[in-house]
């Protein structure tokens, strides 16, 4: 049996297409009866935590991603300020967020992005979700940054990949889950393997906080198998993040 656990406050990274790990792991909560307290979560994190506290669950998440309609939300911008636009007016959206107001939200929710004027991170508690996460998982050049009362945002997993701050006063175990583990080894010498390892690298100083002060952390060294950007894989990742949150919470 699962320990005793009632409530957990819970952070999800980003990690593109990876993104199906964490609905894995929400599911897993959800059998066990784990009330989410309130989320704190960045790029792909932020948008899988603004459906799963709009009320939709995570296996109804699952197959809206693997939809052909959510293929539909990114259009190629002929690499004008970004590589793709997404379709924010787009109906897969609204069955994927269907509550557009933070405010509104069944599970208090914390998203980040990075202020590109004033070079710091900042979190959000109110407004806008459709706005919010499309500036929290700008990730330039691929998408291009936000506008949002005239400050500039872009992905808010460049300054901290871990968000974990807005939870640490809440006198609940804080569950982390990280899409982007280290793992000490590069199968391929090329230009992309080693951009890609130095991006991760770079955010190990707040992966080891992060775990400094989650009572939970789950990752698993064999999603590094599977690309940000494949639309191909979210039932093998599903199911990786349901078996890792079961073996961590059971441990």
């Amino acid at each position: 049996m699962a320990r005793e656990i009632k409530e957990v406050a819970l952070c999800l990274s980003g990690g593109g297409a990876r993104g199906a790990y964490h609905l894995g792991v929400l599911h897993y909560l959800d059998e066990q009866n784990i009330k989410v307290k309130a989320i704190a979560a960045t790029s792909i994190g932020s948008i899988i935590a603004a459906s799963y506290a709009a009320g939709v669950s995570p296996k109804e998440q699952l197959e809206i991603l693997k939809s052909k309609e959510v293929k539909k939300l990114f259009k190629f911008n002929w690499f004008k300020e970004s590589i793709f636009n997404i379709d924010i007016e787009a109906e897969i959206l609204k069955k994927l967020v269907p509550i557009t107001n933070m405010n509104e939200l069944n599970i208090p929710l914390y998203i980040t992005a990075v202020d590109l004027d004033e070079a710091q991170e900042r979190v959000f508690y109110t407004g806008d979700i459709y706005q919010l996460c499309q500036a929290s998982s700008a990730l330039v050049p691929f998408f291009k940054a936000v506008k949002i009362d005239e400050k500039t945002y872009v992905d808010g997993g460049v300054f901290n990949h871990i968000p974990v701050a807005p939870l640490i006063n809440l006198n609940t175990p804080i569950l982390g889950v990280n899409l982007h583990p280290f793992v000490n080894n590069v199968a391929t010498f090329n230009l992309f393997s080693y951009l890609k390892r130095l991006i991760v690298s770079s955010m190990q100083k707040n992966v080891q906080k992060a775990k400094e002060v989650c009572e939970y952390f789950i990752e698993s060294p064999e999603i590094t198998d599977y690309s940000i950007l494949s639309l191909k894989n979210f039932d093998a990742l599903f199911e990786l993040g349901y078996q890792e949150a079961k073996r961590t919470i059971l441990a």
